[in-house]
């Protein structure tokens, strides 16, 4: 007889959950406003970091849209979101992390060579500043704010392409890609204390690679990137 392994679900996975089954089950209904941050924490008997965790992922799932200064509400369907299927799938498949690096691999190298053809001033200005908050936090040894920085480096780069799908499916895949593989990342940094410089050393290739307009280059350093940070994780999370 063969039986299915059973995996704890992390917090903020099970309140995704619930919520997205109050929606499907027509509780919650498009427009409907969400509790406040700490009535679902009471409600769900959790810490507010895991609500606020089940919030952002729930944000960039697209179920939810979250208005500042008025609150967190059920997002309208839009039939032309093609991105939201895979979006969820990524939310439950934690084993799809690998192929995750794979797709990381196939479609940002093909981002780093666009962003340097396609690049604005502000945006290459962008880039920098996350580059340079990156390497601050190393500085203090805060790898939080360096994920944090990672993201946003790499998101700018997106950006920078001007093509709005390919920017929409790198939130979704990096968005389930930094949830999925949080702790193995802070073992690549607290392993090998070195390969903090290393990863900034590599964006910083990166960077100037698209601020030199150096389409090819951009590409083969990203790949280089990729590799290296994918050849480091494996060891924590295969």
């Amino acid at each position: 007889m063969d039986f299915t392994p059973i995996k704890t679900k992390r917090l903020y996975e099970e309140i995704v959950e619930q919520i997205k089954h109050l929606i499907t089950d027509g509780k919650l209904k498009p427009g409907d406003k969400l509790l406040a941050e700490r009535e679902l924490a009471d409600q769900f008997q959790v810490s507010r970091a895991s609500v606020r965790e089940a919030i952002r992922t729930l944000e960039m799932l697209g179920v939810i849209d979250i208005r500042p200064g008025e609150g967190t509400f059920v997002r309208h369907s839009h039939t032309d979101d093609i991105i939201r299927p895979l979006a969820m799938f990524l939310a439950v498949e934690r084993s799809s992390l690998l192929d995750m690096y794979e797709m990381r691999r196939i479609f940002e190298t093909a981002t780093a060579g666009l962003a340097a053809e396609r690049a604005t001033m502000e945006e290459l200005e962008q880039i920098a500043s996350s580059l340079e908050n990156m390497k601050a936090s190393v500085n203090v040894k805060d790898p939080e704010k360096g994920e944090e920085f990672d993201v946003a480096f790499h998101f700018a780069i997106a950006e920078a392409t001007h093509n709005t799908l390919l920017t929409k499916l790198f939130k979704t895949v990096s968005t389930e890609f930094h949830n999925a593989n949080s702790v193995a990342r802070r073992q690549l940094y607290q392993g090998k204390p070195e390969n903090a410089q290393r990863l900034i050393d590599q964006h910083n290739e990166i960077y100037e690679a698209i601020r030199t307009r150096s389409p090819q280059a951009a590409s083969q350093a990203m790949l280089a990137h990729l590799i290296f940070a994918e050849g480091e994780l494996r060891k924590w999370i295969v």
